[in-house]
């Protein structure tokens, strides 16, 4: 399970990044009309760049899976959190999110693999090699 472990790691960090850069690139994959209609029902709004929170949580995110996948203790525990955090707390400090279906596909792929990590990450294998 180790090596599918590390393998599970990499494909939610891939599944992170480009759903956390969707947004940038929905101007060049749809038509402007498209666009316009989606930004008009809130689809795309992102948070001001001048806000530290998303910095400080996509930094703490990359640090968790960098450290699952060296096998380091403080990462189950940090991406536990963070994992504990998006689903009790982000629905009321981020509010309602309206998406396209291509987002809410890579949304719920990378939801499926952080599942994965959590029950793997708990299991006595992957829990005996954490240092």
């Amino acid at each position: 399970m180790t090596k599918h472990f590390q393998t599970t790691v990499l494909i939610t960090a891939a599944l992170y990044t480009v759903f956390f850069f969707m947004p940038y690139i929905w101007q060049h994959i749809y038509a402007e009309e498209v666009v316009y209609i989606l930004s008009a029902s809130g689809t795309g709004g992102m948070l001001e760049p001048t806000n530290p929170f998303p910095y400080i949580y996509s930094v703490l995110y990359v640090v968790s899976l960098l450290g699952l996948y060296t096998f380091k203790k403080f990462a189950k525990w940090l991406f536990s959190i963070l994992i504990a955090f998006n689903l009790l707390v982000s629905p009321y400090v981020l509010g309602v999110s309206v998406s396209i279906y291509l987002d809410m596909s890579i949304g719920y792929l990378l939801t499926l693999f952080e599942g994965a990590l959590i029950l793997m990450l708990f299991s006595d294998e992957i829990s005996g090699k954490l240092k």
